[in-house]
């Protein structure tokens, strides 16, 4: 593992070819996390597409370097005259960690400079989950570091920590194949990088945020910061004017086709903000353009042409998306109708369907400009799907002539279709273990067909859970999404919000009560009103309240994560005191919320 020099060996897997002037290596780890050996279970396209991973250090630019290839996503520093900014962290932060180390390995004045600042380009993990490898809350507040970031990072931060973080924690599982083992019968790589870290992600809340523009030096260098809704509604690019250089974020997600629509679920990506935010970064004309995914581009025709193909074909997805919407397809037609680019785009090199896919972007146009309800009558209030596939099994002539069928859809090599009879079988009867394995069986050649990793990943991690692989495993609720960072770097109104999608209608349905918390080491308190069903979090005091408990911040973090079930141990060892009321009344209000899930939720197997 040494600094990259002229006439160094490298392994053919860790090579590939790429689009613009060549690359400047400036550090070669010599290893590649993605799996990149030609295997039968895997696309020879996608064993291609993990060769473009390797772990290595770019020097793009005089003062930019770009480290791929050891996480998700990609860390890049501009060095200044007297420090270092970093954008974005990764995941994890042992990865930041190991970038830094092989970083200061380039060149020994790296070390001896100070990290002036971090960026956040947008509010996803795999951008942000590193950051203590570069800051710590004394920095922030001695002003030694800032952390900036769009004006609605935290927002979206505390939308998915608090409300829905549990499934969204099971579904990025899935996406990024977390829970499969690597190689070439398990996730092979990420789509737009390696491999997800997966460890406890760390967060430090934004210390500058700006809305639109922001135009600021630092250390020594000229930074244009834009505003760029794109995948994520606050994301932001930068410009570098004296360099000629494009830190692009994630407008542009490396080099595949962008997840128009995310699978493991988003709020709707529009894509006409998308592309009308590229053709924004066309205007620099950028001698270099940097990606938050994927290897940097040098050359200004080269970054010109990635630019133009990348908006192109997000626009294309939109277009034709609602063009064959007003003819009155429905989001499963749409698939069909639209399931690719047209050949000039999808031969592209950076557009791929390795990470997003036509055929699952276009379902999403429909959903974010129509909705759920696709115009038929009869989806607006179908049969329970359990019930739907009991009467479908009968009349198909009961659940052996199912299975049948199914069994020779298998022989036929009809994947899908073999899918599709066993969920019927499973919908009837989750414990059906002879349908459960026919539908790993299908999920699994499936995922070994496919190109795109989202896809595959999501096939083979459902085959898995249909052969009972993740029964026991422990289940956290939230990841890095809702980890003690992210609680800490918000309000504390917001980090109550949980409750408010914890409560059981059924217990709660006599119950109107008021619970004040007194929060000691604040003197600030809180009052929830539980209301038949419903909870509000009033940020004051309620002077007849029906109880009230003092305690300190810590605590109401450790209370949170599992309400009904810490009160009475954080009771006996007195690190909360119960000050009006009765343990009984208590032990009411506290019942009316959901325990926490301690096993993944069934996504295939239900």
């Amino acid at each position: 593992m040494t600094p990259c020099c002229a006439g160094l060996s490298r392994q053919p897997a860790f090579d590939a070819p790429h689009i613009g002037d060549p690359l400047d290596v400036a550090f070669d780890a010599g290893v590649n996390l993605a799996f990149a050996i030609a295997a039968p279970t895997v696309p020879p396209r996608l064993t291609q597409h993990s060769q473009r991973m390797a772990q290595r250090i770019y020097r793009v630019a005089e003062r930019v370097y770009c480290a791929v290839g050891y996480a998700i996503a990609n860390i890049i520093f501009v060095v200044g005259d007297d420090g270092i900014v970093v954008i974005d962290t990764t995941e994890a932060v042992s990865a930041a960690k190991r970038i830094y180390e092989d970083f200061c390995a380039i060149d020994p004045r790296h070390a001896r400079l100070p990290v002036k600042a971090v960026v956040y380009t947008h509010n996803h993990t795999d951008h942000t989950g590193g950051v203590r490898a570069f800051a710590d809350e004394a920095q922030l507040a001695a002003g030694s570091v800032e952390i900036i970031a769009h004006s609605s990072l935290m927002e979206t931060v505390i939308n998915n920590a608090n409300l829905v973080a549990p499934i969204l924690a099971a579904r990025s599982a899935y996406s990024f194949g977390t829970l499969l083992p690597a190689g070439p019968t398990g996730k092979v790589n990420a789509g737009i990088g390696p491999v997800l870290i997966a460890e406890p992600a760390s967060f430090l809340a934004p210390t500058r945020v700006f809305d639109d523009t922001l135009d600021i030096v630092l250390a020594g260098v000229r930074f244009e910061f834009r505003y760029a809704p794109s995948e994520a509604d606050d994301e932001i690019v930068m410009w570098l004017p004296d360099l000629g250089v494009l830190l692009s974020a994630e407008v542009i997600q490396g080099e595949c086709l962008a997840n128009v629509h995310t699978l493991r679920g988003t709020r709707y990506r529009d894509p006409v903000r998308w592309y009308r935010t590229i053709d924004m970064m066309r205007d620099f004309h950028a001698a270099h353009m940097v990606p938050a995914h994927g290897r940097p581009v040098s050359g200004e025709a080269a970054v010109a042409d990635v630019l133009s193909v990348y908006r192109d074909a997000i626009q294309f997805i939109h277009d034709q998306a609602i063009r064959h919407m007003n003819r009155g397809l429905t989001q499963d037609e749409l698939a069909d109708a639209i399931p690719s680019l047209p050949p000039h785009l999808a031969q592209h090199a950076w557009l791929g369907e390795y990470y997003g896919t036509v055929k699952h972007s276009v379902r999403q146009v429909y959903t974010g400009q129509l909705g759920w309800f696709d115009g038929d009558p009869a989806s607006l209030d179908p049969l329970p799907r359990a019930e739907r596939a009991r009467r479908t099994v009968d009349m198909m002539n009961g659940t052996e002539a199912v299975r049948a069928a199914a069994r020779v859809a298998l022989g036929d090599g009809d994947w899908r279709w073999a899918a599709e009879l066993a969920t019927l079988l499973v919908r009837l009867d989750t414990t059906d273990s002879d349908a459960r394995a026919i539908k790993a069986e299908a999920l699994r050649e499936l995922g070994y067909r496919t190109e795109n990793t989202n896809w595959r990943n999501w096939y083979l991690s459902a085959a898995r859970e249909l052969e009972h692989a993740y029964d026991e495993l422990p289940f956290a609720g939230g990841g890095g999404l809702s980890s003690m960072d992210v609680m800490r770097a918000q309000p504390l109104g917001n980090v109550l919000q949980r409750l408010c999608v914890s409560v059981d209608p059924v217990q709660s349905a006599d119950v109107h009560m008021i619970l004040t918390l007194w929060l000691t080491d604040r003197d600030a308190m809180f009052a929830l009103e539980l209301r038949k069903g419903v909870l509000q979090v009033h940020e004051r005091p309620w002077p007849n309240a029906h109880l009230q408990l003092a305690l300190d911040t810590a605590t109401l973090y450790t209370m949170l994560r599992d309400i009904a079930g810490q009160v009475p141990g954080l009771l006996q060892e007195g690190t909360i005191v119960l000050e009006r009321g009765t343990v009984d009344q208590l032990r009411t209000f506290t019942g009316c919320f959901d325990r926490p899930q301690r096993r993944l939720p069934a996504l295939a197997a239900r």
